[in-house]
This record gives structure tokens, sequence and C-alpha cells, in this order.
């Protein structure tokens, strides 16, 4: 519902002290003065209907009012100061607020406001306060526990990548927001803590593998879950500023575009209720969270296609790409097993799970010197069996974005084709036929990030030992990830002058725009190109 606007002139409450003005006189009134008066140049307010307001604030001001008292022994009538209390809003705009005399009760009535607002009541700008519609009893309000079940539910073409991440935010959720004073103790604890670690947000054909501790631990949970529409900001603020600390290390906090992503599923499921004809819930309580900065004046939820971007100094060129390859396969507990599996991610574009991935059977090799080409066909992303649906395999998936029968071809530059003849020849295929193995299966990426990618970066881009490692002074290339060789080959292409559409199509990118909004303008050497013509421009000047 619309709102109105106030009107210019209005009347003043009879019983405040303030003192007020004529429409028609530039003097101040006094208060008498001012009663007097009022009947003949004064206009009652008008107040809008009760509505909706799409955007509320409210906060609390401590104030000071003039007031008349009278002596007692000799009836003089004084005036002194006395403290109050202000609840000062917003609610869509409109201005509002409203006194009181102690802090405890001004502070309870916007709790209270802020509590209305988060369930989607409608605002009485003349009472200041949010009103519970009266009517029949409709649709059940969901539970935080309930919403979160039913949204992951309704999302079964999601990645197990997608799938973890988003019931560790909705398992947090469930933990955080409880019924006033509910707070499991003892063996309730544990139930609920081993449900949700081990069994919350199972496959259909998981769900009767439940322990019976698993079982109470989801019959408290549903049992103690707050409404889904009751959440406050002061909760939420709660919540963030409790999940924007570092578990693991409580000295540190989390990086703003980890708690972005973190809160994305949190902040989905509460849009999609909204959207449901059959999900009472027309409000997120989420709007309050502000997009974090990474630095000042520069926000991680950056406008359009701007996120996409790649930051250019993370961007390896073909030499140090190669350094960097020979470093991993000297610096690193595995040896030279690894350089041609970094080649792959930072000439041919692979992702690690895509490289992880690769067959004998998918290298084309010529028998001269030349070029060859790769065909990706899969990804290594071991999953447990938790997130799987029960025709999925465990270990292999698809390509990112991609159907299980989809693969795209690549082509091996030469100097890489001649490394990768070489690999064969001492390595053998794998497992399966697997072209990068290690202890007869394939390469653990986490086990490789400990022992090879970690000291072959610190040899290569050493962190200033003066500094935090969380400083961001450090040396951008000291916080290199594996993902970002694929990034160099994508740049290198273009700065080659390869085609776009053709390089999107080797990329894996779903559409054009995408690849050229996170690569176009990064190629490394495009700006010293830009220098060049410029300093070419002054000298055919002089």
């Amino acid at each position: 519902m619309a709102h109105m606007d106030p009107p210019e002139v209005v009347e003043s409450n009879p019983d405040s002290t303030s003192r007020c003005y004529t429409p028609h006189q530039g003097r101040r009134l006094g208060v008498a003065a001012a009663r007097r008066q009022r009947g003949v140049n004064a206009v009652a307010r008008t107040y809008p209907d009760p509505w909706r307001p799409r955007t509320f604030q409210a906060w609390v001001v401590k104030n000071q009012r003039i007031e008349r008292v009278t002596d007692r022994a000799t009836r003089e009538v004084r005036r002194r100061k006395v403290d109050c209390w202000d609840v000062k809003g917003k609610a869509d705009g409109v201005q509002w607020f409203k006194r009181f005399r102690r802090a405890g009760l001004a502070e309870t009535w916007k709790e209270r406001a802020e509590r209305d607002f988060a369930r989607g009541f409608p605002f009485d700008l003349k009472s200041k306060q949010f009103l519970e519609p009266m009517g029949p009893i409709g649709l059940p309000v969901p539970s935080v526990f309930e919403l979160t079940e039913r949204y992951f539910r309704q999302h079964p073409e999601w990645e197990p990548e997608t799938k973890t991440g988003a019931a560790r935010s909705f398992n947090r959720a469930r933990r955080w927001f409880l019924e006033p004073g509910a707070e499991p103790t003892g063996d309730e604890l544990v139930a609920v803590e081993d449900f949700l670690t081990q069994a919350s947000f199972p496959p259909a054909h998981l769900e009767g593998r439940m322990t019976e501790r698993q079982r109470i631990g989801r019959t408290w949970l549903e049992t103690h879950s707050a409404a889904a529409d009751s959440l406050t900001p002061a909760q939420i603020e709660a919540f963030v500023s409790h999940f924007a600390i570092n578990q693991r290390d409580p000295t540190k906090r989390v990086s703003a575009a980890t708690l972005t992503r973190y809160l994305q599923p949190l902040k989905a499921c509460w849009t999609w209720a909204i959207s449901r004809e059959d999900v009472p819930i027309d409000r997120s309580p989420w709007v309050v969270v502000r997009p974090q900065r990474k630095v000042k004046g520069k926000s991680t939820m950056a406008a359009g296609r701007a996120a996409l971007a790649v930051d250019a100094d993370m961007v390896l060129d073909i030499p140090q790409s190669l350094l960097l390859a020979e470093t991993c396969a000297t610096e690193g507990a595995w040896g030279p097993i690894v350089e041609c599996f970094v080649l792959v991610m930072a000439l041919c574009g692979l992702r690690p799970g895509e490289a992880a991935g690769l067959l004998r059977e998918d290298i084309e090799l010529p028998p001269g010197d030349g070029p060859g080409w790769l065909v990706v066909r899969r990804n290594h992303r071991p999953t447990g069996e938790r997130w799987l649906d029960a025709d999925e395999d465990p270990e292999w998936g698809p390509l990112k974005d991609r159907d299980l029968t989809e693969s795209r071809r690549v082509p091996i530059p030469s100097p890489l084709a001649t490394k990768l003849r070489r690999h064969l020849d001492l390595y053998g295929n794998g497992p399966d036929g697997l072209v990068f193995h290690r202890n007869n299966k394939a390469l653990d990426r986490d086990m490789f990030a400990r022992n090879v990618w970690e000291p072959a970066r610190s040899k290569l881009f050493p962190r200033r030992p003066d500094l935090a490692p969380d400083d961001p002074r450090q040396p951008k290339l000291s916080r290199l990830r594996r993902h970002d060789l694929r990034h160099a080959a994508c740049s290198w292409w273009l700065r080659e002058g390869v085609d776009s559409v053709v390089c999107q199509r080797w990329s894996g990118h779903r559409t054009l725009s995408v690849f050229l909004d996170i690569y176009q303008g990064v190629a490394p050497g495009r700006e010293d190109e830009g220098v060049q013509r410029l300093e070419r421009g002054f000298t055919g000047a002089a």
C-alpha cells in the first residue's frame, strides 16, 4: 500500500512542553499562546492508513525535555530538565519518533518494532507501531529448520559442491536460530551436533541409515527451531558477527568474499520463500546484512559483471608458468611427476579437477614435434555418499555446468607435447588409464597443495617476513591459487590474437560474454603495449 506524505502543518501534542509556530507568524509563541490560537490557524494532522513498509529503521537516542514542577512549600512553578529516551526511525523514508521516560521501555519498543517489521506486519504511523493483522488463520509459518529443508529439496540438480556449501550454511542457521530460551545440553547437545555434521539433508536412499541418536537430534531441532518470519535484525547481525570469525583460529576473521559466499544460500532461501504462494513469508530478514568490503572503498559485491573480472596482477605469463612447474618438481615432495600436471593447467587452461581426470586415450600426440590435442571429459571431485544421488559416481563427475556426455577439445603447445611424451614413457598409465597418478590412484588435490604447491609458491613468490601473512601489502602472487593457472592460459590465448569464440570453446565457459567479462583486458603485456603506443604518439608529435 502506498503511503501518504505527512501534511506540512500539524497539530502539536496537547501534552507536549515544546514550543511551536503558527503558520502566519514569524515569532515564536509560548505553549499557552500557541494553544489559544490553535483552534484558529492550526490544521489537524492526517495520517495514512497502515501499510507494509519496504524499508524500516529504528534507533534509541537519549534526550532531555523541560517539565514544569510546583514547589510544595512555596507553590512556585519551576522548570527543570528531565532525561528521556526517544525511539526514532524511518518507514519508507517517513520519519517518526516516540518518547519514553525510561531507557528500558524505549529499547523494548524498538526491538518489538524490528521483530514485527521482520514478520511483515503493517505499520501505523499514528501510533508509531506495527499492527498484528486480525483475521482467519491461514497457512502455518515454517520454522527455520523446515524452510531450509524444503528449499534444499527443491534443488536436486545442484552439484555436490553446491550441496555441501548450502548444507554448511543451513546447518549453522538451524543451530543458531532457536526459540527463546531453547539451548541443547548434555545428551541432547551431542545428538544435535551428530545430526548436523553427519546426517542432515541426506538423499532419499540414505534416510534409512540414520542412527537413533541422530533421530533424537533431528527431533529436538524440529521442535525448538524459531519461526522463519520471527528473525530480528539484531539476531541476524549477531549471527553474521559470530561466523565472521574464523572458527579454527578465533584470532582471525574470514575474508569478505568467504562471508558473502557463505550467506548467499541463506539469502536465496528466504527470497525463494517470498516468491512462493504456499509459504506465508513476505519479507527477508537478511536485507539488513550490508556487503562486506575487501579494502576501503571497494566492495566485494561489485556491480554487474565487473565482479567476474580477474585481477591482472594474479595472472602469470608463460616464462613464469614454466618456472613454477619446474619449481614444483624440484621443491615439492613428489618430484618430477607433477611438472606436466602443472603445465596442463597453465598452458591448456584446465581446472585442477579436469587435469587430474585426464586419461591416456584423451591425449592426441603427433609423431613429430608439433602441437597435439587433448579432450577434457570429466572432473575429479571426490564427494561423500551423503551428497550424491544413488546413480552418481563418488569420485568422478561431469565438467562444470555441463552434462555427463559433454566434452571439449583443447590444443597442447609443442613444448608441452614433448614433455608429455617423456612423462608417459617414464610413469606409464595409472589405474583405468590415468595420465597423472601416484600410489596407484589419482592425485589428491589437498595433498598436492600441502606437499607440492605451497613449498614451490613460497620459494618462487616469497612473502615479506616483516608483514603478517594476511596483510594486504604482501605480494599478490604469494597468494597464488592452483586455479589461477587457468587464467594464465586463457589470457595468453587472447594476447596472442586467438579469436575470442575459439578461446571460449577451449576454456569451457558457457557463454562468450562470461569469458570476455573475466579475461578481456587482463592479458599480461597489454598495459605495456598501451604505454608504448602513447610514447610513439609523443615521439611523432615532436
